[in-house]
């Protein structure tokens, strides 16, 4: 079956990805934007993070690494197999695989517990755009009322990138969506964008913080 007949909404669809060698955005490391939004005045020093999409969790590794307690959830079993073992051998991150769309304090797995920080990359874009809307109302779940959301967002602005998630969107979409709900405090543009198989990210992505509207 080929994976244009599923939706993304079910981990089957990602799994047919990583089989056939699809995974293009997997840089295999951690994001340089990510890395070098560490050393930005605006990234928080300290706090708890929660990585949803996390992938093989590169990303969320490098969070840990730096010192934060970080969370990462993925529902792809090939990618959890990796993010597991990068959590085995890092005290500071916990790997759990589950729908990240169930997600609540109330969940069994979360214990009540919020985040102060949530990070965000291509995990919106990766979602069926039918449930940004739902994916956002997860994040008003687990942020703490004061935590911040950084949303790396990419592809921003292309009609296509590649044939299947991640979509693009546009600002404009962004701000309707996060309208009444999350104040947009700052937008970044990485100094050092990826390369990967889909072609150069510069140009694409914007890091924005966001924080609820109370």
């Amino acid at each position: 079956m080929s994976n244009m007949a599923l939706t993304p909404n079910i981990p089957q669809y990602w799994e047919l990805l990583y089989e056939q060698g699809k995974d293009d955005w997997d840089l295999g490391e951690a994001t340089p934007a990510l890395l070098d939004f560490f050393n930005h005045s605006s990234c928080p020093k300290a706090g708890s993070v929660l990585v949803p999409a996390a992938g093989r969790g590169w990303d969320a590794e490098a969070w840990a690494k730096r010192g934060h307690d970080a969370v990462a959830i993925d529902f792809c079993s090939s990618a959890f197999d990796v993010l597991e073992k990068l959590s085995d051998s890092n005290s500071n991150l916990i790997a759990l695989n589950t729908d990240m769309f169930l997600l609540s304090p109330n969940h069994e797995q979360m214990k009540g517990k919020q985040f102060d920080i949530i990070y965000d990359y291509f995990g919106f874009n990766s979602v069926h755009p039918g449930r940004r809307d739902e994916y956002i109302e997860m994040w008003l779940r687990m942020l703490k009322d004061d935590g911040l959301l950084l949303g790396f967002f990419c592809p921003l602005d292309e009609e296509k990138y590649g044939e299947y998630p991640p979509y693009s969107i546009s600002r404009k979409e962004l701000e309707v969506r996060f309208n009444g709900i999350l104040n947009i405090e700052e937008k970044i543009v990485p100094k050092r964008s990826a390369k990967d198989k889909l072609g150069d990210r510069t140009g694409k992505e914007e890091i924005w913080l966001l924080r609820k509207i109370l």
